[in-house]
C-alpha cells in the first residue's frame, strides 16, 4: 500500500511462496523484487537464490522480521541487494528500494559496521547474546 502511495513506484505483483514468486516475476518483469524470508512451504533464501540464476540482473530487497546480524550476510551471499528490518520506518523501506533501484546495495549502519569490521579483521565480529553455532553461514 505504502509503495503504491508513491508517484515513482508500483507493486506490479505478490506472491506468498516460491513457485509462485517466480511465475509471477516472469509474467510481470518487475524492475525488482522484495523478498520475505519467511514464505508459505518455502523459504526467501530459496527464493533469492532462484532469482539470481534465473534473473541476474533483477536487483532484490530483502524486507525481513528476522533479526539482520543472523541473516543478511547470507542473503546478499545469495545474491540480494539490500536488507532491511520490517520494524524500519516507512521513509528507511522506500531509500531501500530506491537504493537497490538505482543499482546500490543497501545495509542499515548496524550492518555496514559490520561488514566495515569483517573486513578489517577478516572475520565475523561476535554477536551479544548469539552462539556462535546458531550464526548462519553461507
Amino acid at each position: 500500500m505504502v509503495i503504491n502511495q508513491q508517484p515513482d513506484l508500483v507493486v506490479c505483483g505478490e506472491a506468498e511462496d516460491v513457485p509462485r514468486a517466480l511465475e509471477t516475476i516472469s509474467a510481470v518483469e518487475p524492475d525488482a523484487a522484495i523478498v520475505d524470508l519467511s514464505l508459505m512451504g518455502g523459504s526467501g533464501l530459496d527464493l533469492i537464490n532462484d532469482i539470481k540464476a534465473r534473473w541476474p540482473n533483477l536487483p532484490t530487497l530483502v524486507l525481513s522480521l528476522h533479526e539482520e546480524t543472523l541473516y543478511a550476510e547470507r542473503c546478499l551471499r545469495a545474491g540480494a541487494r539490500g536488507y532491511i528490518m520490517k520494524r524500519a520506518s516507512t521513509a528507511e523501506v522506500l531509500a531501500a528500494l530506491r537504493t537497490v533501484l538505482s543499482g546500490g546495495v543497501h545495509l542499515s549502519e548496524k550492518m555496514a559496521s559490520c561488514a566495515r569490521a569483517w573486513k578489517a579483521t577478516g572475520r565475523a565480529p561476535e554477536q551479544p547474546g548469539a552462539d556462535s553455532d546458531q550464526r548462519p553461514t553461507a
